[in-house]
């Protein structure tokens, strides 16, 4: 099939190739695992304050994957209180980390117990806010369970709205690009571009700078800005129109119609993250349409969408070779879109139609099994991995709104954060 405007393939709703870029889906609640759980997390107590801040603490700590906390007894407080540290009742009780907080002034403060090491730490006094008890939670996490924590990183995504306002040239929805922190809190819109804007991403090891896609030049084209400077530049100054952009190192993916169709390019980008050289064709087939490239953590393969053989499905290719051919990875299931390569290289998530629904899916490196992660009656699209590889955010959508999930492959339910589609989490 050949596209000659490719903002009408990202853009217009009616398309079949919707399922590539602007997925709609539905509203999403119910949903099951059937990946193998951690059913075993590890009970932690947490005594000494109440509050709100203890809520942000103690779900921070129970979204982590590997702790639960353990309902406060009073008899347990007291004994955790008294001195010295007996660690009889907690061993009895089979619960292996205490956590003691204390609130004085406007401060926590918190000493960790290692029952069955017998070990004590005592942590700086943080204030008494959001992003002070989310970075000691992860904190907390890294001394306990010798894990990183995704408390305290943040997400950016886009927010999508009807537009109102007469204009010559009117699009029927509005989008920009916000952040929020992992739990959805302290959300905050970045741009304010009165245009459509999608994919946006973090730049490697910030917090502040990010790239995004926006149509408000007429055509789509790869932005960069930053929280300072949020009113982007153009980052990928190529003819026609770029979209669904992935980054690795000194490496950019896209999709662009600079040759006629939406096909898989990459640019190289010098130290300063400014174009390199000419982008290089890495796939185009002959009435296919090529989407979502994501890295491999290496920067070695990239693993993109393709409806070459029929269906879009899934494929791999090799950076490194010259013409390489792409591998079909994904096999299970006929329409397979927005993969995402998990920061350890060991799995692939994806979104997969089964019966007419789009699911979360998750494809096994060492193993090839493809595992559906979400049932139920709601479409799921746009999975993102979290740096421990082990959480993921995603999108569920209406015509009305849509809403982002959290969820850990060791839980058996997402959590719901807000309203939001396209998420990305910030990367280490």
């Amino acid at each position: 099939m050949q596209l000659s405007n490719f903002s009408r393939v990202c853009f217009n709703l009616k398309s079949m190739f919707i399922l590539f870029f602007l997925p709609l889906l539905v509203f999403g609640a119910n949903l099951e695992v059937f990946l193998p759980t951690r059913d075993n997390l590890t009970p932690v107590y947490l005594s000494g304050f109440t509050g709100e801040m203890r809520a942000v603490l103690e779900s921070d700590l129970n979204r982590s994957g590997v702790a639960a906390v353990v309902p406060r007894e009073d008899v347990l407080d007291e004994a955790l209180f008294s001195a010295p540290f007996d660690s009889t009742l907690w061993k009895k009780e089979k619960i292996p980390f205490c956590l003691a907080a204390q609130v004085v002034g406007n401060r926590l403060q918190m000493t960790a117990f290692n029952v069955a090491q017998g070990t004590t730490k005592k942590y700086a006094p943080v204030p008494l806010e959001r992003q002070a008890i989310h970075k000691l939670a992860d904190a907390i996490q890294k001394d306990l369970f010798g894990e990183e924590g995704i408390s305290s990183l943040r997400l950016i995504y886009t927010m999508r709205k009807k537009n109102l306002a007469p204009a010559p040239r009117k699009l029927d929805w509005l989008s920009e690009v916000w952040i929020c922190d992992a739990d959805g809190m302290n959300a905050v819109q970045v741009t304010k571009e009165n245009s459509y804007c999608l994919c946006p991403g973090f730049m490697p090891g910030s917090a502040t700078e990010f790239f995004y896609v926006s149509e408000k030049s007429g055509q789509s084209k790869i932005y960069r800005a930053s929280l300072a400077k949020p009113t982007g530049e153009l980052w990928i100054d190529l003819r026609g129109n770029q979209a669904l952009a992935a980054l690795r190192g000194s490496k950019i993916a896209f999709i662009t119609d600079i040759a006629g169709r939406p096909d898989l390019f990459v640019q190289s980008l010098d130290a300063a993250g400014r174009m390199f050289g000419k982008a290089r064709q890495l796939f185009s087939a002959p009435r296919a349409t090529q989407a979502s490239p994501t890295f491999s953590p290496d920067g070695k393969k990239i693993a993109f969408v393709s409806d070459k053989d029929g269906p879009p499905r899934i494929y791999v290719i090799d950076l490194d070779v010259k013409k390489a051919t792409p591998q079909l990875l994904t096999k299970r299931n006929r329409e397979n879109t927005s993969p995402a390569w998990s920061p350890d290289g060991t799995k692939l998530a994806y979104s997969a139609k089964v019966d007419d629904i789009r699911q979360i899916w998750i494809y096994d490196f060492a193993t090839g099994e493809e595992t559906a992660l979400t049932t139920g009656p709601e479409n799921k699209e746009n999975p993102s991995w979290a740096p421990d590889s082990f959480h993921l955010v995603y999108n569920t959508e209406n015509d009305e709104h849509c809403d982002l999930y959290v969820m850990h492959l060791g839980a058996k339910e997402p959590v719901h954060i807000g309203k939001g589609r396209f998420a990305a989490w910030q990367q280490r």
